[in-house]
This record gives structure tokens, sequence and C-alpha cells, in this order.
């Protein structure tokens, strides 16, 4: 199985190592990150699949999507990766020209299994995944933990999460700053990011206040959301302390 080879295409650098840590277990991946790097890529290399995020700068993943199919570089199985869909948002994607898609945040189990059936040319499973899975209001859903314990070393994992942690911390001060500059509409995209991250991660608390903050963004409530920050930075120092303390993140 090794010998089947993934295009990885994601530019959040904590998602990124998270699928290649998942996809390398079991098969040969490549990464790119932006959808220009992975039309690149495409024109130089005959994939088994390409793994496309969404939402990227300079080249979304549609365009990439596009942009590979009209030149004729794969005729691969080229699977969305996004946040901002749902089971009944499949046949948007597939109109688009996409084989299947992804939500996120993502599960383990699930994203590896959609890979495989799409690698082994197996009809792609419709059941609903990540989006309609209920959040619990836990610091923490071990499940997660769990999982990604049958792909990855111990050591591999608790830098995952410490990369989290660096990042989430580093994205709030960033958005302190913005607010401060006078540009709220900005912070979304920060926001954002510690939802995708907390959520795919399995670090409940935290995913649920960045989710609240990230609708008042987008529906242009900013003083709401600005109110929402202190609390994402409250959740995210108490999971830092869970981390610290709790005895499956010990060496």
């Amino acid at each position: 199985m090794k010998s089947k080879s993934v295009l990885i295409v994601e530019d959040n650098d904590l998602n990124r190592r998270f699928f290649e840590n998942l996809v390398g277990q079991i098969w040969t991946y490549e990464s790119a990150l932006n959808g220009k790097e992975a039309i690149e890529k495409a024109s130089q290399k005959d994939y088994d699949l390409i793994l496309m995020d969404i939402q990227m700068p300079e080249v979304d993943g549609i365009h990439a999507l596009k942009k590979i199919r009209s030149q004729g570089q794969s005729q691969c199985p080229i699977i969305a990766v996004t946040a901002f869909a749902d089971e009944n948002d499949r046949s948007a994607f597939i109109q688009e020209g996409f084989d299947d898609f992804i939500t996120k945040p993502i599960r383990p189990k699930e994203f590896l299994e959609k890979i495989r059936q799409a690698l082994e040319n197996k009809p792609i499973s419709k059941s609903k995944e990540s989006n309609d899975l209920i959040i619990n209001k836990v610091i923490f859903d071990k499940s997660v933990f769990e999982q990604l314990s049958k792909y990855n070393k111990p050591e591999t994992i608790r830098q995952i999460y410490q990369d989290f942690l660096d990042e989430a911390f580093s994205l709030v001060e960033e958005s302190k700053k913005v607010i401060e500059a006078g540009n709220p509409a900005d912070v979304v995209k920060q926001v954002h990011i510690i939802k995708g991250n907390a959520g795919t991660l399995g670090i409940n608390l935290v995913y649920l206040v960045a989710a609240k903050a990230e609708a008042f963004g987008r529906s242009e409530e900013f003083e709401k959301m600005k109110e929402a920050l202190p609390q994402i930075e409250k959740e995210i120092e108490s999971f830092q302390q869970y981390f610290k303390e709790e005895i499956i993140f010990k060496p």
C-alpha cells in the first residue's frame, strides 16, 4: 500500500503536519502549501490521490482543481477538504469536479477510510461525519487521542498538541493587535484557524468558543467577537494546564 502516492494540499502548517502524520503511516505523500504549488506538482508527477484544501491564498482549491483537470495533468481522484460544508453540500462539490469531500474538523478514522476508499476505487461512503458529530463540552476528547495513537508515536502526538498551543497563543496575540489597529474583520481568519485546529485535535472547549467568535465575525458582530477573545484565550490556557497534567500526554 506504500506504493500509493497522495498529494496533500494544505496551507495551514499544523493541519498539514497532522494530515502528513496520518497519511504517512500507510501511504507515501508529498505536500503543497497552496493551490499554485499543487498545480505545479500535479504537472510533474502522477499521484494516486489529491487532498485539496478549499480555502487557500493565491489560488484556492476549486481553481486549482479546475486548472489541474483542464490541463489534463492528473486524472486521479481529488477530494476537497473544507470547514464550510456538510453532507448536504456533496452535490455542489461533485458538480465542481471533486470526487468527494471531507469536512473539518476531521476525525482520523473517517479521514483514512475516505482515502482508502478512493485509492481502492470503491464507492464513496455517504455516511455523515465530522460536522454532524456532537461536540461534547469537555476540555479534551480522549477518543481523538486514542485514534491518533493507532497511527503515530507518542512523542509525535505530544508535539502536535504542543504545536497547537504555540500557534493558538500566537494567533490570539495577533488578533489583539489586529483589533487595536482597527481591523476587526481581519480577526475572523485567526479565529477560524484556532477553531479548525482545535476541532480536529479534539480540544472541544476551545473549538466551541472559537466557533462562536467566528460566527460573530462572519455576521459582522465585531463587538461580540472582540468580547469572545478573552474566553478563547482562557480555554487555551485551560487546555495548556490539562496538557501538562494529563497522564496520557506524559513521555
